[in-house]
């Protein structure tokens, strides 16, 4: 069998409700439209774990994975989910070209007589894991063909195939802290196994992808899309995409991963955060913890396996400070902290509105760049009551944000919650990040996707 050292991820299952046409293509077809792909997203509330699903191999095989930001290869509890056989697998080979390209972790091998996804010969190495997990668990990268959905301008949408689609199998190891609806993760960093470069290349489609993460995990749904809009949720006709604030995405020059060469740059998303305010008002820290040090340590990141917004000590005092006096201000009720929020209030002081949620305080992240749709104000994120507070009970709402101590790796980590109902655009060819804010605000949400 491969060997496996511990680690963990975790899996998301993504139940798709709408309906689609029978129409078939693949990374063969040629298509002379611009194609817009489209995986659905549900949330996890227990966890706070944002998951898809999708079809693999030949006869293929439902799977749920998670969505991470940050990890290096996508997996699959391969036998778990029954994906033992499939006439359209095939391992990547070591010392190949695409085993190069694809980031070569060691190479592994299988000593039991009969291939499968999880026992390979000769394969290119990979790792399965998740940041619960007690280490890394070794595997071979495969590929195999997946299911998708596409539309283009002029077509409802339709079933999409993508072929050689790379990932490793883990086992039970990884799937610690992971929701128990998922047994897998599909990994969206930024290199070149990720769904979206797999997508970009192989459609020839622009190299972007956006999440609208929904808010609850009713029967409604968020989705994911691959290749750039038009954006269009219902019950609104207006294109989001010209309400997207843009920020550039930078790179961090340190690795964030848990084992990496030296010299090697982090995969995750990272943006530069100038300032943070509340109701306008500065909040007041070491302006160098939003910068790198020689190490790669602080700034800004987007994780999608952070629930919660999770900030450098010094920062997260200075800005629950003035956030509970301006709630003060507005006579809203501090109460008992609930673990693991530090700031609680009663649920009955605050007012509540349907463009905003809760009626707290206003934190805005301001960035270093000047935006077109602020009118050359500032690009900010404005995070409104509906994503900074946590109702923990009928009683008690808590701001959202966590204590994450004086020794983080990254000062800012922007977790799922602050995402939820945003829509959050990553243009990979341009390096930018686009986000919405609040779609609240625009009278609809993630959880109206309705498709294409």
């Amino acid at each position: 069998m491969a060997t496996h050292a511990p680690i963990n991820i975790f899996i998301f299952s993504v139940i798709l409700f709408f309906h689609h046409s029978t129409t078939v293509i693949s990374a063969a077809t040629t298509t002379t439209s611009p194609h817009t792909f489209v995986l659905p997203v549900v949330k996890d509330i227990v966890k706070v774990q944002y998951y898809t699903r999708f079809l693999v191999g030949t006869p293929p095989v439902r799977v749920y994975t998670v969505l991470d930001l940050g990890n290096k290869y996508s997996w699959i509890a391969c036998d778990i989910y029954g994906y033992n056989v499939s006439s359209t697998f095939h391992p990547i080979l070591c010392g190949t070209p695409k085993c190069s390209a694809y980031g070569e972790d060691g190479c592994v091998g299988c000593n039991m007589p009969v291939v499968k996804p999880s026992c390979t010969k000769n394969t290119c190495g990979a790792y399965a894991y998740t940041p619960w997990g007690d280490g890394l668990y070794s595997g071979g990268q495969i590929e195999d063909t997946i299911s998708l959905y596409s539309r283009t301008p002029s077509t409802p949408i339709s079933k999409t195939s993508l072929r050689n689609f790379p990932f490793t199998c883990g086992d039970s190891g990884p799937l610690k802290g992971l929701s128990q609806h998922t047994k897998g993760v599909l990994t969206l960093a930024r290199n070149r196994v990720a769904l979206h470069s797999q997508i970009s290349s192989a459609f020839k489609v622009p190299h972007k992808f956006a999440l609208c993460f929904p808010s609850s995990s009713s029967a409604s749904h968020g989705a994911m899309y691959f290749g750039g809009g038009p954006y269009y949720l219902p019950p609104s006709r207006i294109d989001l995409t010209k309400y997207l604030v843009t920020t550039p995405l930078i790179i961090n020059p340190n690795s964030t991963a848990p084992i990496y060469s030296e010299g090697e740059r982090s995969i995750e998303y990272f943006i530069k955060v100038r300032s943070i305010k509340v109701d306008g008002i500065p909040v007041v820290f070491k302006p160098s913890l939003l910068s790198f040090d020689k190490d790669g340590n602080g700034g800004t990141k987007l994780s999608t396996l952070t629930s919660y917004t999770t900030l450098h000590s010094e920062i997260y005092k200075a800005l629950v400070g003035v956030f509970v006096n301006r709630a003060e201000a507005m006579k809203i009720t501090r109460v008992a902290s609930v673990a693991p929020f530090g700031a609680c209030f009663s649920s009955k002081s605050i007012a509540y509105n349907a463009k905003t949620g809760a009626g707290v305080p206003i934190i805005d992240l301001v960035m270093v760049n000047k935006s077109p749709v602020l009118h050359g104000k500032n690009a900010r994120w404005r995070i409104y009551g509906a994503n900074s507070m946590v109702k923990v009970s009928p009683e008690v709402s808590c701001l959202g944000l966590v204590n994450g101590g004086s020794n983080v790796r990254t000062a800012i980590v922007i977790g799922g919650q602050q995402m939820e109902d945003n829509l959050i655009e990553f243009n990979l060819a341009s390096s930018q990040l686009g986000f919405t804010s609040s779609l609240l605000h625009f009278g609809t949400s993630c959880s109206q996707f309705r498709g294409l």
